[in-house]
């Protein structure tokens, strides 16, 4: 009976070392650091809305950085210099998020919204998440997935090679 109490203690102490070793593990993980990223100069953005007759730029705390009206479902904003990525545009209801400047047209309707709630669902709006959310968000079949001919699959185009 002694000796039976001596494999459970051991099997125990066993047991708690690598829990406590594991434990370890996940504590000297470094945290990711999120770089931050900001506007360099002042851009122009620019898009089409589906609703709203103006456009408010926001940021993450919901601060307005900048308004413009909206013109025949068109609009044109400013963003100024060193302004904090990402950038929510709001018309309405409906939204768009910018993430980088490198492009400048933005339209703001259901599918942006849609794309903008996925991504933010995901984490926040990354790069990486808003990619994801738009990914996720199209409905394109498996076939036309990829670049390989007309609709995906060149062989499979009229039933084979012509």
């Amino acid at each position: 009976m002694l000796i039976i109490n001596k494999k459970m203690l051991f099997v125990g102490l066993l047991s708690a070392l690598f829990l406590n070793a594991c434990n370890e593990m996940e504590q000297s993980k470094p945290a990711v650091q999120k770089a931050e990223k900001y506007t360099a100069t002042s851009v122009l953005l620019s898009g089409k809305t589906q609703n709203g007759s103006s456009v408010d730029a926001v940021d993450e705390m919901q601060n307005v950085i900048a308004s413009a009206a909206v013109e025949n479902g068109r609009y044109k904003l400013e963003i100024p210099a060193q302004t904090k990525l990402p950038i929510v545009l709001r018309s309405g209801k409906l939204v768009s998020v910018v993430v980088d400047t490198e492009l400048t047209r933005y339209d703001i309707n259901d599918l942006t919204t849609k794309i903008a709630a996925a991504a933010k669902s995901l984490g926040g709006y990354t790069r990486q998440n808003m990619t994801l959310a738009a990914s996720n968000s199209v409905n394109v079949p498996d076939a036309n997935k990829t670049s390989t001919g007309f609709r995906g699959d060149p062989t499979s185009q009229y039933g084979g090679w012509h």
